[in-house]
C-alpha cells in the first residue's frame, strides 16, 4: 500500500496507547504519556482499562470534556454491549464531575452531552465520542444557547490553563468516587485501575 494515501492514524487511539491506565491513589499528579513525543499535550481526567476522559483541545467552552472508549470504534453503532455498558456508566459521573468543577455549588447547571456519528453528523475524529459541554449563562467563549459546533466557535487550549483545570476535575472525581461508595454502596476504584494493580491501591 501506498503510504500517501494511508489515512493518518487516529488521535484518540494515540491518546490511549500514550497513557496507560492511572491508579486512581493519585489525583493531584497529571497522568504522563509513555511516548515523550506526545504533542499536543493531553489533559487526562479519568484513565480506565475501558475509558478516557480528556479535556477537547478545540472547546467550546471551558471544562470541555471528552469521553471515549479506549479501544477503536468509529461510531456509536459499531459499540459492543459492554464498551457501552462502560461509557453508560462513567457518562453520568463525568457529567456531575464537569460541571461541579466548572459551575461550583451553583444549582444553576447547564451542559450538553453530544455525540456525532459519520461527517455528515459533525464527526471529526472517527472515533466514537461524546462531549461533556457546560453552558454558562455567560462568560468566555459563550456565543448563544443553541450554539453547538460552528465555525468560529472554538478557541484553542491554553495548556497552562488546562492542566491546572484537569487536576481539579481529577479531585472533583476523587470526591465524586467516595460519594458514589458512600451513598450507593458502588465501588468503582476497581474500575480506575487494570485488575493487574488492583491489589497494589
Amino acid at each position: 500500500m501506498d503510504s500517501s494515501t494511508a489515512s493518518p492514524p487516529c488521535p484518540f487511539c494515540t491518546i490511549a496507547s500514550s497513557y496507560l491506565p492511572t491508579p486512581f491513589n493519585d489525583p493531584k499528579s497529571n497522568p504522563v504519556s509513555s511516548d515523550p513525543d506526545m504533542m499536543p499535550l493531553s489533559h487526562l481526567i479519568l484513565s480506565t482499562e475501558h475509558v478516557l476522559a480528556f479535556l477537547d483541545i478545540m472547546p467550546l467552552t471551558r471544562g470541555h470534556v471528552l469521553v471515549a472508549p479506549r479501544k477503536h470504534y468509529q461510531t456509536l453503532g459499531d459499540m459492543s454491549v459492554a464498551a457501552g455498558q462502560e461509557m453508560g456508566k462513567w457518562l453520568p459521573i463525568l457529567s456531575r464531575v464537569v460541571t461541579k468543577t466548572v459551575f461550583g455549588d451553583d444549582p444553576d447547571r447547564h451542559w450538553n452531552v453530544v455525540q456525532n456519528n459519520g461527517e455528515r453528523a459533525a464527526q471529526v475524529v472517527p472515533h466514537v465520542h461524546f462531549h461533556i459541554i457546560p453552558r454558562p449563562a455567560s462568560g468566555a467563549n459563550q456565543r448563544g444557547s443553541f450554539a453547538m459546533f460552528g465555525r468560529g466557535q472554538r478557541e484553542e487550549l491554553d495548556d497552562d490553563e488546562a492542566e491546572i483545570l484537569a487536576r481539579e476535575m481529577r479531585l472533583e472525581l476523587v470526591e465524586e468516587v467516595k460519594r458514589i461508595q458512600r451513598d450507593e454502596g458502588v465501588d468503582l476504584v476497581q474500575d480506575l485501575v487494570p485488575e493487574s494493580q488492583r491489589g497494589k491501591l
